[in-house]
């Protein structure tokens, strides 16, 4: 027996206190595009990277959930957002001692979106 199982994909799900807006801020400012809609779940897709968002009616959880992308370009896109307005204030592009260049964006229900790429050396 194979003591090893692979992972062959990640879905991030984040808590939605109203879908519609969800589904409006994920497609408008976020150039996702809906895959399915149910009453308790959406399912979006960007680059072939599925998110889940579900229904959920307590404010506290989506203040303290978050996903974090790594993505190539993250200068334009930080340009992109920032002119969107969706840029979190305190969240800026920078680079991070880390060895990511990174911002932030908050969605229309609190959840926190993280945005980084690799630093080349």
């Amino acid at each position: 027996m194979n003591r090893y199982h692979m992972i062959k994909k990640s879905v991030p799900q984040l808590p939605s206190l109203d879908l519609f807006r969800s589904k409006d801020f994920y497609e408008d400012n976020l150039g996702f595009k809906t895959l399915k809609q149910y009453d308790d779940i959406l399912l979006l897709e960007k680059d072939g990277i599925e998110l889940h968002l579900w229904l959920c009616d307590d404010p506290s959880i989506p203040q303290n959930s978050s996903v974090y992308y790594q993505v190539d370009s993250i200068d334009s896109m930080y340009l992109d957002y920032k002119n969107k307005g969706i840029v979190h204030k305190n969240a800026e592009l920078m680079d991070k001692p880390w060895g990511m260049r990174e911002f932030y964006v908050i969605d229309s229900d609190g959840n926190l979106l993280k945005f980084g790429q690799v630093i080349e050396k």
